[in-house]
C-alpha cells in the first residue's frame, strides 16, 4: 500500500514537474514571439522613416542631377521674395543655361548628355555658400539663389562656377569635352512678383545667349 502511494506521490509529482516546465515553454515561446513583433515592428518604423525621406527628397530634388527641382527653388524664392519685402533682407537671383547643349545630345547620345548636366550640376553646386541654393530649372538650365545677396556677391559666385568649369572640364571616353554656361543675373528690386523677377533674369539670360554665349549679363 505505500508502495502504491509512493507511486501516486512521484507521478504526481513529475505531472507538476512538466507542467510547471510546459508553462516555462508556453512562456519562452511567447516571450520570442513577442520579441519578434517588437523587431519587425522596429524595422517596419524604420523602414517607413526612410521611406518618408526618400519621398521629401524625391519631392524636392531632381531625379538626374540630385539638385533641388523646379517646385522647391520656386517655394524657396516665393519665400525670399516674402522676407526682403517685409524689409527683412535682399536676395539676388541667376538663370544659368549649358550652351550648345543640343550639340553634345546629338554628337554623343543622350547618355553623355545626361552625364554632362550632371557635371555640370556638381561645379555648379560645389564653389556656392552654404545658404545658397542651386537647382535645375528645367532641361538644361538651372537656377541660383543668393539669399542675403546682392548682384556684386552673385557675380563673385558666379566666376567661382565658371572657374571651376575650367579648371575641371567634363571629360568623355578619355576625351575632354569642353562645357561653358550662360548666365543671366538681377536682384530684388522693392515690391516686384515672382514672375516679375524670373521674367527679368530669364530676359537677362537671353542677352547672354545672343552676346556670344559663355558669358554674364545683369539686368
Amino acid at each position: 500500500m505505500m508502495a502504491r502511494l509512493t507511486r501516486i506521490a512521484d507521478r504526481y509529482q513529475l505531472a507538476e514537474r512538466e507542467r510547471g516546465l510546459s508553462f516555462v515553454q508556453r512562456y519562452e515561446r511567447q516571450l520570442r514571439q513577442l520579441e519578434k513583433i517588437i523587431r519587425i515592428s522596429d524595422q517596419y518604423q524604420q523602414m517607413l522613416r526612410e521611406l518618408n525621406e526618400e519621398l521629401q527628397r524625391t519631392a524636392s530634388h531632381d531625379l538626374l542631377t540630385g539638385l533641388f527641382n523646379r517646385r522647391y527653388l520656386y517655394d524657396r524664392l516665393g519665400e525670399e521674395l516674402g522676407k526682403a519685402a517685409r524689409g527683412h533682407g535682399q536676395f539676388a537671383l541667376a538663370m544659368a543655361d549649358v550652351d550648345l547643349f543640343k550639340q553634345i545630345n546629338d554628337s554623343y547620345g543622350h547618355d553623355i548628355g545626361d552625364a554632362a548636366l550632371c557635371h555640370v550640376a556638381r561645379q555648379l553646386a560645389a564653389p556656392l555658400r552654404e545658404y545658397d541654393l542651386c537647382g535645375r530649372w528645367g532641361g538644361e538650365e538651372f537656377l541660383l539663389l543668393f539669399p542675403g545677396g546682392d548682384l556684386e556677391a552673385a557675380q563673385q559666385g558666379i566666376q567661382r562656377i565658371r572657374q571651376r568649369l575650367q579648371d575641371e572640364p567634363f571629360v568623355h571616353d578619355g576625351r575632354v569635352c569642353p562645357l561653358t554656361l550662360s548666365f543671366g543675373v538681377t536682384e530684388y528690386r522693392q515690391g516686384e512678383s515672382t514672375t516679375a523677377i524670373l521674367k527679368r533674369v530669364d530676359e537677362a539670360l537671353y542677352r547672354a545667349k545672343h552676346a556670344g554665349r559663355d558669358c554674364l549679363e545683369c539686368a
